[in-house]
């Protein structure tokens, strides 16, 4: 199933832990501010600013309010805001307040989607 693939990423070696990033911050981060990161984020708490990264996991503590674009998206907390992604996963837990835009998702029972949520169109290439 797509959920495990993606939950194989935010457990990897390159897997980047917020005590990591911010030492003294115990996994929690609180931020008024945009966020981008070229790497793996994973946290609990609270991000008001949009946040780009290659792959993200917002633990079931967490609120976003503003959008995420990233490769891969594994949410179990709240958003408040619109996802762009390659790849979604959407928590039973989670609760999400604005649109997806997806390649692959993947929705596990209970979890509530408040917007639209749209496969993106691919881009086709003209062979002349």
């Amino acid at each position: 199933m797509i959920i495990n693939k993606i939950r194989t990423l935010f457990y990897s070696k390159e897997t980047k832990k917020v005590d990591e990033l911010f030492p003294n911050r115990s996994n929690i981060l609180n931020c008024s501010s945009d966020i981008e990161f070229d790497g793996t984020l994973y946290f609990n708490g609270t991000v008001n600013g949009n946040i780009t990264c290659k792959n993200l996991k917002a633990g079931s503590r967490s609120l976003i309010t503003g959008n995420i674009n990233s490769d891969n998206v594994f949410v179990l907390g709240e958003v408040r805001g619109d996802i762009e992604a390659n790849r979604v996963a959407i928590g039973s837990s989670a609760v999400v307040h604005g649109k997806i835009s997806y390649n692959s998702i993947s929705i596990e029972p209970n979890a509530k989607i408040l917007g639209n949520y749209f496969k993106r169109k691919s881009k086709r290439v003209s062979k002349k």
